[in-house]
């Protein structure tokens, strides 16, 4: 296993490339220095807690999914918790109506 503040430069650049921001654009959102964020991205420096949740708030994602060195290792549940989170409560019940249809048709095949 990497050292964690490896595995999360990997993930704080990876989400930042995902959605298409710059570094300064990120230390802007994050209301962090261009600077420490280069220095993250690169593992050359640990972060508070406090900055550590501005870089997630920042890049939308759930502070856990920072810390995954692959990530197909996220748990499901708590994929669908994020997907679940992001949306309105309406958008939310008809995502479940079509995960709970989509599983009764699955036991009928399967």
């Amino acid at each position: 296993m990497n050292d964690i503040k490896y595995i999360i430069a990997d993930n704080v650049k990876l989400y930042r490339k995902k959605q298409n921001l710059t570094q300064f654009e990120l230390a802007e959102k994050a209301e962090l220095s261009v600077d420490s964020i280069k220095r993250i991205e690169h593992g050359s420096r640990t972060m508070s807690l406090e900055n550590f949740m501005r870089i997630a708030d920042a890049l939308t994602v759930p502070l856990s999914y920072l810390l995954y060195e692959n990530l197909n290792e996220i748990p499901i549940t708590e994929r669908i918790l994020n997907v679940l989170n992001s949306k309105s409560g309406k958008q939310q019940e008809y995502l479940v109506h079509m995960l709970e249809e989509m599983s009764f048709g699955l036991d009928r095949l399967l």
